[in-house]
């Protein structure tokens, strides 16, 4: 009833049945790409999320431009009024 291998051994497939195969293995595939391109741009992005939030950290203490501006006017105002207060107790 079992026959071994050999050079006459034949397998009979139908035409449908292999199509579908292919087509399985093809999806498979796609599908395989498809996902590991979708996690190589989160793994990109979370790296590139990372980064940015160590540089804002960095940065979260540094005094910003616009308030080095605003207590440098507030400094020079300060030397006004006290040179006022001067003039005015002097008279």
């Amino acid at each position: 009833m079992f026959k071994p291998i050999s050079d006459s051994s034949s397998l009979n497939i139908s035409l449908p049945m292999l199509i579908q195969a292919i087509g399985f293995i093809g999806a498979m595939v796609y599908g395989y790409g498809q996902l590991n391109a979708r996690l190589q741009f989160v793994e990109n992005k979370t790296e590139m999320n990372n980064k940015a939030i160590k540089e804002i950290k960095s940065l979260q203490d540094a005094p910003i431009p616009s308030d080095v501006r605003q207590d440098e006017k507030l400094r020079v105002m300060e030397k006004e009024i006290e040179r006022r207060r001067d003039a005015k107790g002097n008279k």
